[in-house]
């Protein structure tokens, strides 16, 4: 928040600072990125979570104006994102979950300034239904989806 506020951060807060900056800066250097997000307890993994935190800094993935609210800086990159569950699925009822993943973290990537997302889910209810032909059709996505994304 020292730097959000427009200060230098000293002592140990200038080393986090200086570490987090250089897992930006690989992150970053990347034009294309493939994101694998099974669904963990009802949300992202906790490591997903923690990777977002570090990098989404100000000046880094964000910029931000009193008035006109926040602006992602990493524009001009793609994202490819393969979202898996075992038991959530569309079109199933409650008791099945609720997507807590996938709007979260493709939100997150359009915050960022990453617009151009391209998705593919595998959601079989493994628990009382066979995933052979789920799992053939995020297969044939995920082939069609590679060849557009090199």
């Amino acid at each position: 928040m020292a730097v959000f506020a427009g200060a230098d951060p000293e002592g140990d807060a200038a080393a986090a600072w200086r570490a987090a900056t250089r897992v930006f800066e690989r992150f970053a250097a990347a034009d294309r990125y493939l994101f694998s997000v099974p669904m963990w307890n009802h949300g992202v993994p906790y490591i997903l979570k923690q990777f977002i935190d570090v990098v989404s800094q100000p000046g880094m993935v964000f910029g931000f104006d009193p008035v006109a609210g926040y602006t992602g800086l990493l524009t001009g990159k793609r994202a490819a994102v393969i979202y898996t569950s075992a038991v959530y699925g569309d079109g199933r009822g409650p008791a099945f979950g609720t997507d807590f993943q996938a709007p979260y973290f493709n939100d997150w990537l359009r915050w960022a300034g990453v617009a151009d997302v391209s998705t593919v889910e595998f959601r079989p209810n493994l628990v009382t239904a066979d995933a052979e032909g789920a799992r053939r059709l995020a297969h044939e996505q995920a082939r069609d989806l590679a060849k557009r994304f090199g």
